[in-house]
């Protein structure tokens, strides 16, 4: 079994929370665990709107792409977008044990994602930056599961 969906956004309001909408319109057919949905709507919602305001927000015709793709044993989602070279992954991990007013700013976004998903890859491919998550599903989940909604 494998389903997917596509979709192009630019920088105008609104953007990300269609490719969210579209994302829960897809894992409820789908019968996406809830705790698997939740984690990937935050990931989105993170990264398209850092995408958004520092990458294709700053092109003249900026674009990001956002691919999902149910595996069998993973979900995965790519996200591609044609703004400045950026590899978030380069970025040194937020000392999380200081206080909120001795943390320096950034960071911590990035720091979520890679908390809520198993695996994130970055790679600048043809003028993009193309960050992919790997979330696996549960041992044993099948769409057709009890309980898998």
């Amino acid at each position: 079994m494998s389903a997917a969906f596509q979709m192009m956004i630019g920088s105008a309001p609104g953007e990300v929370a269609a490719v969210l909408d579209a994302f829960a319109c897809f894992a409820t057919p789908n019968r996406m665990p809830d705790a698997m949905r939740r984690d990937l709507l935050v990931v989105l919602d993170e990264l398209l709107a850092n995408v958004v305001m520092h990458g294709v927000g700053t092109q003249p015709n900026g674009q990001a792409s956002v691919t999902v793709q149910l595996l069998p044993d993973a979900v995965t989602v790519a996200v591609a977008d044609n703004g400045p070279p950026f590899d978030p992954l380069a970025r040194a991990q937020p000392d999380t044990t200081l206080s909120v007013d001795e943390r320096p700013i950034g960071g911590l976004g990035i720091y979520l994602v890679q908390r809520l998903v198993d695996d994130v890859q970055y790679a600048r491919d043809a003028h993009h930056n193309v960050l992919t998550l790997t979330k696996r599903l549960p041992d044993g989940w099948s769409p057709d599961s009890e309980g898998a909604s």
